[in-house]
């Protein structure tokens, strides 16, 4: 019999299921058996997908709904052995942001997937959208104070360090404003130059993420303080070991399928 694994990150609040949650799940392994429903990973198959998700009062409904149809999206294209992270976007004050982690066994042919292996596909999308559903809470958009994009993607390099063999994408639904006490994009005047990024370089405060595929929807690609703020990340990606090419710094992708580097 396979051993079930649901991992759930210890530092996240959606760590205890909801009633809700738990529900699925349990019918999640009843249809399954004794095969799992999700887990026990191999480092050599599938991708590993890792999602930043804003819901900062600076993103409109229709921001927050697009970026939630392109998850979703992204989700229908989950395959056997690939991985998703989910993580809230830091807010920069003492309340952890929600995460969530887990992957899709890998089958034992990968070219003839079983019916159980089909079923194990289906059910872990089940639960990513559940805690999809979860992070784009209305009413908890009303309580983010700060966005802390920084301290996202220190967790988020993490997160691809534990990804192995697999290739690695970090999609970023946010707007890309940062607003903390220490950087406050709200103005062209605070966006931090090429001296910053170097400081924080020298220092070793820069996330590494070298050989990781970023694509970013949501972003303002058109106002001049949005030019400001994509220089800027642009600088910053490329000093943490990757780059944003121009097709994947958007404002919005409609079709999953771009969800991809070049």
């Amino acid at each position: 019999m396979d051993e079930t694994i649901m991992k759930l990150s210890p530092l996240s609040p959606l760590s205890p299921l909801s009633p809700l949650s738990v529900v699925v799940f349990v019918l999640a392994l009843t249809t399954t058996g004794c095969d799992s429903a999700v887990g026990s990973e191999s480092p050599n198959q599938g991708h590993s997908y890792i999602v930043g998700v804003d819901i900062s009062g600076s993103r409109t409904k229709t921001d927050l709904d697009e970026s939630k149809k392109l998850l979703d999206g992204l989700i229908d294209r989950l395959e056997a052995g690939d991985h998703l992270t989910l993580i809230e976007v830091y807010q920069g004050g003492r309340e952890p942001a929600r995460q969530w982690s887990d992957s899709i066994r890998t089958p034992r042919d990968p070219k003839q997937l079983t019916g159980s292996d089909r079923r194990r596909v289906e059910d872990f999308k089940d639960i990513a959208r559940m805690q999809t559903s979860i992070l784009f809470d209305s009413l908890r958009t009303k309580q983010i104070q700060a966005t802390d994009i920084f301290g996202t993607l220190a967790r988020a390099a993490d997160y691809a360090k534990a990804s192995k063999n697999r290739g690695t994408t970090l999609l970023l639904l946010s707007d890309m404003i940062n607003e903390t006490p220490e950087v406050r994009m709200t103005s062209s005047q605070e966006i931090p130059g090429n001296t910053w990024i170097r400081q924080r370089a020298d220092s070793k405060r820069l996330p590494q993420l070298r050989g990781v595929c970023v694509v970013v929807a949501g972003a303002d690609v058109s106002s001049a303080r949005g030019a400001a703020i994509r220089e800027f990340w642009n600088k910053y990606f490329e000093a943490a070991g990757t780059n944003v090419s121009p097709d994947n710094y958007r404002n919005m992708i409609s079709d999953p399928s771009e969800v991809a580097c070049p």
